[in-house]
Parts: structure tokens; sequence; C-alpha cells
């Protein structure tokens, strides 16, 4: 499965992020988030989640021995963002009506 997570359309700062995620986990991924803005089954086994955090683009690879573990610690120490992702603000008007379309 393959996951698209836009955090600019949220601006939840980073524990609110990883709390709504980690429910999001726990209930087998139902994509019932706003910042939700992609998925489908690309028929592999794992879930691969991209995620867009203010100018970045950082992968996370849930399978089924880390997924307990990203779910209690939470998902950014497992994904490839650099730290200042995490550094963003509430969603700016003009970002949500384009829904955070890229050029």
């Amino acid at each position: 499965m393959r996951v698209t997570i836009d955090r600019n359309l949220c601006g939840a700062w980073g524990p609110a992020c990883e709390e709504c995620f980690a429910t999001f986990a726990r209930h087998d991924f139902a994509p019932d988030r706003p910042c939700i803005t992609g998925m489908w089954d690309d028929g592999l086994p794992d879930f691969t989640v991209v995620i867009h955090s203010g100018v970045y683009v950082g992968t996370l690879k849930i399978t089924k021995e880390n997924r307990d573990a990203i779910i209690a610690e939470g998902w950014r120490k497992f994904s490839t963002l650099p730290p200042e992702a995490f550094d963003i603000v509430p969603p700016h008007a003009e970002y949500i009506r384009t829904m955070g379309a890229r050029s």
C-alpha cells in the first residue's frame, strides 16, 4: 500500500501529528485524515508513506516488524525527513485552495 500525506494541509505540531498518525495506523490505515492526499494499493505487503512537510519530502516504510514501534514511539524518527522538516506553519489559504499542487 502507498499513502501520501501532506503535513502542510494541517499545520499540527510534531507530537500531535505523531499521535494522529498512530491512530491512523492502529485503525488499519483508514484514510480519514485531511492530510492524506492519496492512497493506493501497489501490490506490496508493506506500507510506503510519502510525507510532504514544509519544503521537504520524505518516506516512511512500515512493515509488520516496525509497525508497533512506529505507533508507540512516533513516526518521525523512522522517516527520512530532516529535523527542520517539522518546523511548519499552519497552512496558508492559497495552499489549501490548490491542495498543495506543486509546479
